[in-house]
């Protein structure tokens, strides 16, 4: 059936219910059809007529067919004609009111019915005046200056031009421009022109006065006028600030505040009518911001721009916590569009030292200090922490001793720790009163520092004759510091020549005749040469010349090495050499990163979530996602036999989890595996392979050990001559040279291109598939956990079968916080959780993926500074709060058109610093990894040719993503005009989803750049609505965003991602809380079912689409060869239950033949529901 006719069939009889009932109820009522008549353009349209139940006919007429007599349908005694109906423009229902199936310009007429009610009665003329309504897709008059934001906001120019417009519409409407006063509305002078563009007119009005009744500050209103309601909105608003005029000469009042308390600072006392509070940071890379806007006159409304920040009692700004990006000059511009005024601050971060003294060289801080020195020398000085930046200086503590002493050469060194600073002094001291023996002099702030700090660091100067060495020496050399050196260069040296003694005497031991027999060495030899190959191999594996073995050295390289000898025995040990790694790797899984002495093997901890797999035509990307029983379905279910498969999931969903489940049921021939029977099972981690070309090479160099005797020629036979093998290359999201494809081994096995008869599966992220990919290939996905899943978890690896008490904690947890329970579907996210439930309650707070991530990795650190010393918990808590330079390394791995993700150690260190890299390896969140690296450059020793380093990783890729998004979060807010579109080109955001999430969650500044950025890309306006999750909670700067986004209309499909289908339930119930209409919601082939008990519609992802939410226009596509007639009215049923559901539409349908449920009926006719 094509779907206009599925849409007709099933669509008509919800258009003309209404009509039809109520002449049931007034059937004695008088016949008419009310005039004008308004139908929208492009929809199905009733002429809306009542007459008597019994009437004989109808004869329908444009107004040319008027001038003929000839009517375009015709309906008489149930019968239908007319060449209007045979061409199918009109219709006619059975109570004579006509129906345009598709309504155009051409049926903006008058169209004039005949009635006859009795055979024998004349005809009864009535006339409907048809009025073809178009609406603009902008349900609201557009202001240039505002862009894309909304009906609503605030701009800086300083040419007073403005421009507002209406496009699209019909029938024509007038438009006004008005500046808003506390004296009322005033009428600017402007001009206004229409004209008339395709199907509809475009009216516009602009005005070159804009400052004609204020110079500063302006609320500008652009007003529609129209005959019947076209717009959902009919008055657009614009605050505007004129920044032709400079506020620098004002006033200016300063404001010291500390760190971390709160400030408020007041805009005016007297009566505003709108206002704009901006900042200018103090740094000089920092721009200009706008903090906040409020409008008081008229409508009253608010944006707070930035999330730090909120507006208080009569326009003031607060400040709840203030940090050191708050230091900078405020001003608040206020006026009420008559007059105008303003007030500006300066805003000084205080931070207190720590310690909260100055600190002296060579004293004591808990007793006064006395130093002993020579008559020349030289005082340091130093404070730690400090902001804002003083500079210290050295001098007399009584001014009557300052001529008896000089300080000259005063260095100052100043250290930037990003928000604080370490300021030293050293000074040299010259004692110009030789009588005197004891000076009091201090160390202290100049003059102009001391307001914001008291600190002095007093002390007393003794000095001594030249030739008398001093108890203390203050950094001055004398005799008896000279003798000290001369000891110890003695000892040092005495200490050389003794190791010096022992190198000889090993190295003469090490030349010593080797005591055995010719005999014997020949034997050795003959062995050894059975494989002239083995024996190259042997020289080059164990980095050892030949006749050079000594009896404690000799490799093992008797039979029993290789089982049952030659290739059979070759291949037993590569087998075991497989499965000896796989276990290191299978036996050590580290579900929370800090507590590394926690280690599980992984069938312990290994619960399977939801798997589905793409049922679609060879080659299509498009079909219809559908369930598998278990992961071990992967090899054994039918639906999904192939040669190559490919393992989707979003980050998080247990991809490399499940390999090494995989791993596990191989090593183990776990009964119930598919892999039991399978001979060799290669599981490879992309992530490790750049640069290694070769296949072969990279299972020698990354599962093999380092003193195996195979080569790369005995893994290639072994693969070649093997009946049945599996190969699995993990996180081709991560592989470093997949654009690589004409000399990668693993491009051309995911291509089929080697390894044809060998079963090939890759896994990588949802959004991240390989470009090339043979037809054959099938899809499969990770779902995630649901309830039962998760359940099972923390019997099985957190608490055990007999800890209920605990189980059911963290359930109520997770029912506690629907947010939270919906992350923990990400098994990552949950496993971290179960395991970290005991440690604290705050989880329940947490509303956004950023709040679950910023509480765990405090978490991290919380765990790992109660071990620690406390001499070293300063410096631990400052790696905790200042990690600069890992967000930029970690931002510079994942931008790149190839990301690298994994670091030389050495490198990494030279890069964030040694002791910053220890502690956030001791944590977990660094991991280090052994690798082994060919060297096959010309002229390479052989004894070079394998190299052996240590890399170094995030312990998830998310782990990453997090402190990348510290930097781009940063770097966003300081550079205000970077162009998005090459600043983030090679961020795809469906590759790197947390980094942009993160990135929003940590910075409302970076989340209104980022959200507009992502809504102007291909696809990027479904991802916008992940980053507008990270508000959640605080949504009133982005309700513009989240508005437009409703009003375009929300498609859930069933070919995005679970999370994107989550996510877009969640905006939904985002619109729903803030009172935002949402226009459509299209459920496109991921409809499974109506459950009324809940008022809700199931969807094959398991969400639920709750009648609550307040959708006007609902779609839904259905498949004829799957769907129900029960199943298409109980659509009509759940349509009944939606209040503000206007119009329903399915697709793909096979209409219900006889609807008899009387209630469904009056509900939808009750509140007029539509079918277009």
């Amino acid at each position: 059936m094509h779907l206009m006719e599925c849409m007709m069939s099933t669509l008509l009889p919800l258009i003309l219910v209404l009509p039809l009932i109520h002449f049931r109820e007034t059937g004695a009522a008088a016949v008419r059809c009310d005039s004008p008549q308004y139908l929208d353009f492009g929809k199905v349209g009733a002429i809306t007529c009542f007459f008597h139940e019994d009437f004989y006919a109808v004869f329908w007429y444009t107004a040319a067919d008027l001038l003929s007599n000839i009517p375009t349908l015709r309906y008489q005694n149930g019968v239908k004609a007319g060449s209007g109906y045979e061409t199918g423009e009109f219709d006619v229902h059975a109570n004579g009111s006509l129906i345009i199936r598709n309504v155009s310009l051409d049926h903006n007429e008058l169209f004039t019915v005949a009635y006859i009610r009795f055979k024998e009665e004349s005809h009864k003329f009535i006339h409907v005046s048809v009025i073809v309504v178009v609406k603009p897709k902008v349900p609201y008059p557009k202001i240039s200056l505002c862009g894309n934001v909304g009906k609503n906001c605030y701009t800086e120019l300083d040419l007073p031009f403005v421009e507002c417009t209406v496009s699209g519409v019909r029938p024509n409407i007038s438009l006004d421009l008005i500046a808003r006063t506390s004296d009322g509305d005033k009428a600017l002078p402007s001009d206004a022109i229409t004209i008339e563009e395709g199907i509809g007119y475009t009216s516009s009005v602009t005005t070159r006065s804009i400052f004609h009744y204020s110079d500063w500050l302006v609320l500008l209103i652009c007003r529609a006028s129209s005959s019947i309601e076209i717009l959902a909105n009919d008055e657009s608003i614009i605050l505007i600030r004129n920044s032709a005029v400079n506020i620098s000469q004002r006033e200016v009042t300063p404001q010291f505040v500390e760190r971390g308390t709160k400030l408020e600072m007041v805009c005016t006392n007297d009566d505003i009518g709108f206002l704009v509070w901006k900042q200018e940071p103090s740094s000089n890379d920092g721009h200009q911001k706008i903090l906040l806007y409020a409008v008081f006159i008229g409508e009253q409304f608010n944006k707070v721009v930035q999330s730090d920040v909120m507006l208080g009692i009569n326009g003031s700004l607060v400040i709840p916590t203030v940090d050191v990006q708050h230091e900078g000059r405020y001003s608040c511009v206020y006026g009420d569009g008559m007059s105008n005024d303003v007030r500006v601050y300066d805003v000084l971060v205080v931070v207190h030292p720590v310690p909260t003294y100055l600190v002296v060289n060579g004293c004591d801080p808990y007793q006064y200090c006395v130093l002993e020195g020579d008559h020349q020398g030289s005082l340091q000085c130093l404070v730690r922490g400090i902001r804002p930046l003083v500079e210290l200086q050295w001098k007399t503590f009584h001014d009557s001793d300052a001529a008896a002493i000089s300080f000259t050469n005063q260095q100052l060194t100043v250290k930037d720790n990003g928000n604080t600073f370490d300021v030293t002094l050293t000074s040299t001291y010259n004692l110009k009163d030789e009588s005197r023996d004891r000076i009091t002099v201090e160390c202290t702030l100049r003059k102009e520092d001391k307001p914001m700090f008291d600190l002095t660091s007093k002390l007393d100067l003794m000095f001594v004759e030249e030739t008398i060495p001093p108890t203390k020496q203050v950094n001055l050399p004398t005799t008896g510091s000279v003798l000290t050196w001369v000891t110890v260069v003695i000892v040092v040296f005495l200490v050389l020549l003794l190791l010096f003694g022992l190198l000889i005497k090993t190295y003469l031991y090490s030349k010593r005749p080797i005591k055995k027999t010719l005999r014997e060495e020949e034997e050795m030899m003959s062995m050894f040469n059975a494989n002239n190959s083995e024996w190259d191999h042997l020289i080059e594996s164990q980095k050892i010349a030949p006749g050079k073995f000594l009896s404690g050295d000799k490799p093992n390289l008797e039979p029993s090495s290789f089982p049952g000898g030659g290739s059979e025995g070759i291949k037993n040990q590569f087998l075991k050499q497989l499965k000896e790694k796989y276990k290191d790797l299978y036996e050590t899984v580290q579900p929370i990163p800090y507590i590394k002495e926690r280690l599980h093997c992984v069938d312990r901890v290994f619960v399977e979530g939801g798997i589905e797999f793409l049922d679609s035509y060879k080659g299509e990307t498009m079909g219809n996602w559908k369930k598998l029983d278990s992961y071990q379905n992967v090899f054994n279910d039918q639906r999904v036999q192939s040669s190559r498969r490919i393992l989707e999931g979003e980050p998080g969903y247990g991809k490399s989890t499940v390999t090494l489940q995989f791993a596990y049921d191989w090593c183990n021939s776990k009964g119930t595996s598919a892999l039991k029977d399978i001979e060799i099972m290669i599981l490879l981690r992309l992530r490790q392979m750049g640069g290694v070309s070769s296949i072969y090479r990279a299972i020698k160099q990354f599962i093999l050990p380092k003193d195996t005797l195979l080569k790369e020629e005995d893994i290639e036979k072994i693969m070649r001559n093997c009946p049945s093998a599996v190969v699995i290359l993990d996180g081709f999201d991560e592989y470093p040279d997949q654009d690589i494809t004409s000399s990668s081994d693993v491009m051309n096995i995911i291509a089929r291109q080697m390894f044809q008869d060998i079963e090939v599966v890759t896994t990588t992220r949802s959004s991240f598939l390989p470009k090339k990919y043979p037809a054959i290939t099938k899809r499969l996905r990770l779902t995630g956990f649901d309830d039962s899943a998760r359940r099972y978890y923390i019997r099985k690896a957190v608490v055990g079968d007999d800890d209920e008490e605990r189980v059911n904690k963290v359930e109520e947890l997770l029912q506690a916080n629907p947010i939270l329970s919906d992350l923990c579907q990400v098994p990552l996210l949950f496993a971290i959780f179960a395991h970290m439930t005991h440690e604290s309650e705050n989880f329940r707070k947490l509303n956004s993926v950023t709040s679950f991530f910023r509480y765990m990795i405090s978490c991290f650190h919380s765990h790992m500074r109660n071990k620690m010393d406390d001499e070293n918990v300063r410096k631990y808590e400052l790696f905790e709060s200042e990690h600069h330079d890992l967000d930029k390394a970690a931002f510079d791995a994942l931008d790149g058109s190839s990301q690298k993700i994994i670091w030389d150690k050495h490198e990494f260190c030279q890069l964030i610093g040694q002791e910053f890299y220890d502690q956030y390896i001791r944590i977990g969140i660094l991991v280090e990894e052994e690798s082994v690296h060919i060297i096959d450059d010309p002229g390479t020793p052989i004894t070079q040719h394998v190299q052996y380093k240590t890399e170094v990783r995030f312990y998830h890729k998310l782990f990453c993503e997090w402190y990348a998004a510290h930097y781009l979060s940063s770097y966003l807010q300081k550079n205000s005009d970077v162009d998005l579109s090459e600043f983030l080109q090679y961020l795809d955001p469906f590759d790197v989803q947390y980094l942009y999430r993160f990135s929003c969650g940590l910075n409302a500044d970076s989340a209104e750049k980022i959200i507009t950025y992502l809504k102007n890309i291909e696809g990027g306006d479904k991802f916008a609505i992940l980053c507008i999750l990270e508000q959640t909670g605080k949504v009133n700067h982005i309700k513009e965003t989240i508005r437009e986004l409703c009003f375009e209309g929300v498609i859930i499909s069933g070919y995005d991602s679970l999370l994107l289908q989550r996510s877009s339930m969640q905006l939904l119930e985002i619109a729903a809380r803030n009172d935002i209409p949402i226009e459509l919601v299209f459920l496109f082939n991921c409809f499974r079912s109506v459950d009324l008990s809940t008022a809700a519609i199931k969807t094959t992802s398991g969400l639920d689409l709750t009648s609550r939410i307040p959708v006007k226009r609902l779609e839904v596509s259905l498949t004829i060869t799957d769907t129900t007639e029960a199943e298409v009215i109980s659509i009509l049923q759940f349509a009944s239950m939606c209040p503000s559901l206007c119009e329903l539409l399915y697709h793909g349908c096979v209409p219900p033949r006889i609807f008899t449920d009387r209630s469904t009926l009056s509900s939808l006719e009750s509140r007029k529901v539509e079918g277009n």
